[in-house]
Formats: C-alpha cells, sequence, structure tokens
C-alpha cells in the first residue's frame, strides 16, 4: 500500500526563531510555483492506479516531470502527493510524513489480495463482540513487524511479488518494521468495522485488515480505504482528478516547494554575498556559523528561505558519520 518509517519534522526553539527572518514561517512565495515546480494534492479517484493518476496531472500540467510518494491501491482513494519538475527533488522530505487512513474492515470473508478486488479465500461464521474488537484493535498500536502481503510492488529476486504471486510461485515474503500511532474504531455493525489508522511509512493496510481478522479468528479483507492526509498534506487542499480538471485549476492548487516543506526547521539568508556563494554550492562561513550552532544536532535537513520567502536549498548541517556538509541548491 504504502511505504514509510516513522519521521517528524524538528520544531524551531524559541532561541532559533529569534535569529530567523519573520516571514520565514509564513507560506506566500512572490514567485509561481509552477514556474520551479511544486507539490500538488490529489485526491485520487477509485479505480486507477496512482502512476496513471500522476501521469494524467502531468499531461494536464505539461510538466518535465512527476512523482507521487507513496502509492494508492487502484482501488483505495484519497491524499496522493505528486511532486513536479523542481520538487521531485525533495520527495524524500514527504515520503516519510505520518499518514491516516478510514478504512471498512469486512470481516468473515478473506480474499488472496486482502482486499475487495481478490479472489475468494476463506469465510468463517464466526462473530464477535464490539468489546472483543476493540480489544484486539489495541494490540495493534505502537511499533510491530508487519508481514508484506504477496500482492505488493515489494520485489523479491528482482521480481515484483504480484507478478510471482500470479504466477502461483510461492516465495519466502519479507517483513518490516511499522509504526501504527493509533488505530480507533469509528463504528461498527457487522460484517464491517470503519477504523481510522495513523501510520508510518511502510505500513499496508490491507495486511493490518487481515491480521485483526486472524486475531478475531473470523478472517477479513478491505472494502474501502481511503487516505485522509499526509503529513500537512489533507483532502481540504486537494484536486479533484475530474473530466473537466482544467490547466487553470491544476495550477492553482501546486503548492511552493518553501510550503510544502514547512514541516523542516527554516534558517533564513538575506545577504546577497552568501546568496551568491549559496549558488555556487558554498556557505557563508559566519552565517554557517551562526546556524550551526542552532541546528547542529538535528536530524533533519535545514530549508534555507529567502528574503522573498523561496527555497534556496536544503542543507544537512551536522551530515552523519562527519561527512563533509551537504547541500541541495535549487533555482532562486
Amino acid at each position: 500500500m504504502d511505504e514509510t518509517k516513522c519521521m517528524t519534522g524538528i520544531p524551531s526553539s524559541n532561541a532559533a526563531e529569534s535569529l530567523l527572518d519573520p516571514q520565514v514561517a509564513t507560506s506566500g512565495c512572490e514567485c509561481s510555483p509552477a514556474s520551479l515546480g511544486g507539490v500538488l494534492v490529489l485526491d485520487k479517484p477509485e479505480g486507477i492506479t496512482s502512476a496513471k493518476a500522476a501521469a494524467r496531472v502531468k499531461k494536464i500540467l505539461k510538466a518535465r516531470k512527476i512523482g507521487h510518494t507513496g502509492t494508492l491501491d487502484p482501488f483505495a482513494t484519497g491524499v496522493l502527493v505528486l511532486c513536479l519538475d523542481e520538487a521531485t527533488r525533495v520527495s524524500d522530505q514527504i515520503v516519510g510524513l505520518e499518514k491516516v487512513y478510514s478504512a471498512v474492515i469486512y470481516f468473515g470473508i478473506e480474499t488472496d489480495t486482502q482486499d475487495k478486488t481478490g479472489n475468494v479465500t476463506g469465510r468463517s461464521d464466526r462473530t464477535f463482540a464490539q468489546k472483543d474488537l476493540i480489544d484486539v484493535l489495541n494490540t495493534f498500536s505502537g511499533v510491530c513487524v508487519q508481514t508484506v502481503p504477496k500482492f505488493s510492488a515489494v520485489r523479491v529476486g528482482g521480481h515484483r511479488l504480484y507478478e510471482l504471486s500470479r504466477k502461483g510461485i510461492e516465495v519466502d515474503l519479507p517483513q518490516r518494521e511499522i509504526c501504527i500511532y493509533s488505530l480507533e474504531l469509528h463504528s461498527f455493525a457487522w460484517p464491517e468495522a470503519v477504523v481510522e489508522v495513523r501510520c508510518s511509512k511502510g505500513a499496508y493496510i490491507r495486511q493490518l485488515a487481515s491480521d485483526i481478522g486472524a486475531k478475531l479468528g473470523s478472517g477479513a479483507h478491505l472494502s474501502a480505504l481511503r487516505r485522509t492526509r499526509v503529513g500537512p498534506f489533507t483532502l481540504e487542499r486537494a484536486l479533484k482528478l475530474e473530466d473537466d480538471c482544467c490547466p487553470a485549476s491544476a495550477a492553482r492548487s501546486i503548492i511552493s516547494l518553501n510550503e510544502a516543506l514547512l514541516h523542516l526547521p527554516a534558517a533564513s539568508m538575506t545577504d546577497d554575498r552568501a546568496l551568491g556563494l549559496l549558488k555556487n554550492g558554498q556557505l557563508e562561513s559566519a552565517w554557517e556559523e551562526k546556524f550551526g550552532r542552532l541546528y547542529g544536532a538535528g536530524q533533519n535537513p535545514v530549508r534555507i528561505v529567502t528574503g522573498t520567502n523561496r527555497l534556496a536549498a536544503l542543507w544537512w548541517p551536522d551530515s552523519a558519520g562527519g561527512a563533509a556538509r551537504r547541500l541541495r541548491v535549487f533555482p532562486f
């Protein structure tokens, strides 16, 4: 379904905020986001792959490059974060954000794909009370190891698992550590339960539904799945991929690079000499010393933001292993 790990941005301390340009925290930008690329939140419809949805947006906007930051299965709907042109270079800073899903679990029937699109592989007449369901849901909170579904795009031996599964080839399914931040029951009327899942990258909601059904002894599959949020990106800002979706409406939905990365700490750079050095991949020594004291221990990169609120670079002030400093400079 989706592949990520637990990751959050580093909040700025009061001391750090006092040294920043007061406009850095705002999201406006005097340039057009479309001119250098940006992020677009799409409300992916049912019945289309994430790749095809992205391709349609690319065609509408005539973008040079496009990529998404977490696959949704064809039957699933909701938030699909797309990176356009220059924004494809910051996709690694979005892919790890927390995700929220609304899922409908159908008990008593198992399928080979663990969702409503698959072939039925098992049925059960066993029922249970709502209290039993809540007790089982609570066991999945926190860090756990999840088996990757056999119908997934994960590669084993150079082949996609879904390709091997369709050919009837059995392989050992990989496992990965994920984090379920919360798993709440919204409603339950046999045989369906509606749950909200807050989770990390790498969590397969199909597999989670199947595991819940197995613990309850009834089996289960997903009958509906909607992603409602990825980090700060919500359905409220999402573009609907409808037949009448035009370039103008799509362009108005583009989020600038700086605004898309507001979950990362920021440092202002307004001096012309410092900005000139930055364009050549260098940091002015006094500026680096000043902000290095603030962010040197951070794990996430720091946004270097110009006086006009444009993202100039991502900076890793404390590169792992004592390596040379790392900069990722953008046109500004």
